[in-house]
């Protein structure tokens, strides 16, 4: 019969690493323990769990990262109640589940770089189609907006810098390339490098302000 070729779950960058178990796609394991999950219990269980499948697989916390993001997506598209096609309602559960789930991004965001899974985790259930109002950039961009925006921090500037570096310099696949690419995408990572300089700038403000109390 015909070979079928599978496409990891974790997408254009999912790549099996040294170390790596032949033909385990360790990005669908991380999520399967994430939606294996059980809400009542503590995150710090589920921590424990990917942080030991992680050590045992040689993975990285930006897998980790993103398989918890596709979980979430998982489970968004399975909630009941929720009109997968109104794009406020899809926005809205996002939100909440990132928020319900912000002390495991942050237990498995040791550095800013780590944070770069949640983005490729959001590309990925972006291309998945599985929600008929987020199928694009335009979708993608209010993801991130969403997630970056929020005041749980679990995305930074510097974590979307790293990204924007990576698919700069052509990392991912045709599909990644196409939406970081489009104009929607650009727009907004040009909206958190003003937003970045604005930050900065008043930081040096405030300083100046401190300066001037200390010469008076």
């Amino acid at each position: 019969g015909p070979v079928v070729h599978s496409i990891p779950e974790g997408g254009d960058d999912a790549q099996f690493i040294t170390g790596r178990q032949k033909g385990i796609d360790v990005i669908k394991e991380l999520k399967n323990l994430c939606l294996e999950h059980d809400e009542k219990a503590s995150l710090k269980n589920l921590a424990i769990e990917l942080n030991s499948f992680k050590f045992s697989q040689n993975a990285t916390y930006e897998d980790v990262n993103c398989g918890a993001v596709l979980a979430l997506g998982d489970r968004v598209a399975t909630k009941e109640g929720i009109d997968l096609e109104k794009t406020p309602a899809v926005l809205g559960a996002f939100k909440s589940e990132f928020k319900n789930w912000a002390e495991l991004f942050k237990k498995c965001c040791p550095r800013n770089s780590d944070q770069v899974g949640i983005i490729y985790g959001i590309e990925r259930v972006v291309s998945l189609g599985k929600f008929e109002s987020f199928k694009n950039a335009k979708g993608f961009r209010l993801l991130l907006q969403t997630i970056h925006t929020d005041d749980d921090e679990i995305l930074t500037e510097e974590a979307i810098g790293i990204w924007k570096e990576k698919r700069e310099k052509g990392e991912g696949g045709d599909v990644a390339q196409k939406m970081f690419k489009d104009k929607d995408i650009q727009d907004f990572l040009e909206w958190v490098e003003q937003s970045e300089d604005e930050d900065s700038s008043s930081g040096e403000d405030d300083e100046d302000d401190n300066d001037e109390e200390e010469s008076d």
